[in-house]
């Protein structure tokens, strides 16, 4: 507060100016945001202002927190006359006062345990201030997200209900603006001193290949994400962090538009689901862009270092290589992870059709070559349909979760596979299992099932519980046959399976048909 009356006159109106012009950039940024609300209230699944406010505040300092709180109120007040004309005053001022306190609070905090933490502001130039940077990107908005959606809920414009939701999905929107748009804002002013070398076909070639991959997996919902991943990593290795931040940035705000607008390979049963799902693949694709740039701008350190250092210490040689070792330990292990999610239902946790396809090939030229036996399990969800109309989709998601979960762990060796393949039917792959083998094991997935005991009162079984209904296949591959034989044979089963009546089980072995 001292400091804003020792101002000049003339540094008083640059700073008015200064703040009047980000809380209208604030304000639009906040509009653009609005679009994509999918929550009661005012809680947006994307919040562009944090990105943009925690930027801002890192390069400006706290001087610039009188524009979050213009342009906060600014965009609450419009967006919740627009909402409701007849709101109450004392509704209107506590939605205000709580978003307003929350939006200075999370820049702020985060603005705190960085420069606690980090050294002359060098966010991304190692592995480890990344970590605290990502660290402090999603510390702070929970403290945020408490005091916004409390704030909501006391001016009646939010049910206690939707609390965990609502908090998450602020926390999400505004961690994810964070990881996305904010390095964009402070990886600008060090790349305009940089010098690179920028080659010709690389500039045609990488927005050709952007824009290519874009369209197949935005429009043409083709299962083909992980290959923007690969032109990411080409993008960090050959122009570094700013120009790769920029790439996460466009790249997500085009998944975000064409997701919201129902295209893409996004899209699920609803909004929400399409837009956390899709806020999950954005979270590892500016994850990689940030973990990355950090490996490779410390590998490049440690390599500046151990050149320099050659002649004068055989000790300092040593150190160096280790910590370069050490970097590209951490690059092939986040490579690893991001695999991992590629082949990931985002939902349940566990393999998803992509991961489950691959395997099933595999499995089937392996057996095939050594003929051995080959089980699939097809297993059906009874009733789900209704258990959704009834208890809504939230509780179908928690539903999917746990009979996910349930099948994993009844699953005794590694070699095993349990994937989601497709809404509520889940596929098991069971390689060296005979149909007798395949009958003991769907046994026990169907009581493990039966034993969680999830309450659904629009069935028609007596227990008025969860049950799956299997059906399940176990032959040798054979020459002439194809993998999607044994698929089919075991679909026919869980045919059979639910025209007995549901909560039932049919095995079938031998040859299937050519």
């Amino acid at each position: 507060m001292i400091y804003f009356f020792r101002l000049s006159r003339r540094r008083w109106l640059q700073l008015l100016a200064l703040n009047i012009g980000l809380a209208i950039a604030y304000i639009w940024a906040a509009k653009i945001s609005l679009v994509f609300t999918t929550l009661p209230g005012t809680v947006a699944s994307v919040w562009l202002p944090s990105g943009l406010t925690l930027g801002l505040i890192l390069l400006f300092g706290n001087q610039i927190l009188p524009s979050i709180a213009l342009g906060s109120f600014g965009i609450i007040s419009v967006d919740l006359l627009a909402r409701d004309p007849n709101i109450s005053p004392a509704a209107f001022f506590w939605v205000n006062f709580g978003c307003i306190a929350a939006n200075l609070v999370q820049p702020y905090l985060a603005q705190f345990i960085l420069d606690k933490y980090i050294h002359k502001q060098q966010f991304f130039s190692r592995v480890r201030n990344v970590s605290i940077y990502i660290a402090a990107a999603a510390l702070s908005p929970m403290a945020s997200a408490f005091i916004g959606i409390t704030s909501i809920i006391l001016a009646g414009r939010l049910e206690w209900s939707d609390y965990p939701l609502s908090w998450f999905t602020w926390w999400l929107a505004s961690t994810l603006a964070h990881l996305i748009f904010t390095p964009v804002i402070l990886l600008g002013k060090e790349f305009f001193t940089q010098k690179i070398k920028y080659g010709l076909v690389e500039l045609i070639v990488i927005p050709s290949l952007i824009g290519g991959v874009s369209w197949g997996v935005f429009i043409q919902s083709e299962p083909i994400a992980y290959l923007l991943l690969l032109i990411l990593n080409w993008t960090v290795f050959r122009y570094g962090a700013f120009i790769s931040s920029v790439l996460v940035s466009m790249v997500s705000l085009l998944a975000i538009y064409a997701t919201a607008h129902g295209l893409g390979a996004f899209v699920l049963d609803t909004q929400n689901q399409s837009l956390l799902y899709l806020q999950s693949f954005m979270a590892v694709f500016a994850l990689n862009s940030l973990l990355l740039s950090a490996a490779v701008d410390e590998r490049s350190q440690a390599q500046a270092s151990l050149k320099k250092a050659l002649d004068n210490s055989t000790k300092l040689v040593l150190e160096r290589t280790k910590e370069l070792r050490h970097s590209e330990a951490l690059l092939r292990h986040t490579n690893r992870e991001l695999q991992k999610l590629v082949h990931l239902d985002g939902l349940t946790q566990i393999a998803n059709r992509r991961c489950f396809n691959q395997r099933l090939t595999e499995e089937w030229l392996r057996l095939r070559r050594e003929q051995k036996s080959l089980a699939l399990l097809l297993i059906d969800v009874d009733y789900f349909k209704r258990y959704n109309d009834f208890y809504g989709h939230q509780k179908g998601d928690e539903c999917l979760w746990k009979i996910s979960q349930a099948i994993k762990y009844t699953l005794q060796r590694q070699t095993d596979l349990v994937a989601r393949y497709g809404g509520e039917e889940f596929v098991v792959i069971l390689p060296d299992t005979d149909q007798q083998g395949a009958t003991v094991i769907a046994k026990r997935i169907r009581r493990t099932v039966l034993n969680l005991e999830i309450a659904h009162e629009n069935t028609d079984n007596d227990h008025r519980i969860i049950t799956v209904s299997i059906g399940a296949f176990s032959g040798i591959p054979q020459e002439q046959t194809q993998a999607a034989s044994f698929l089919e044979q075991a679909d026919q089963a869980l045919y059979l399976a639910k025209q007995q009546g549901r909560n039932r089980i049919v095995v079938t072995g031998g040859l299937p048909s050519v």
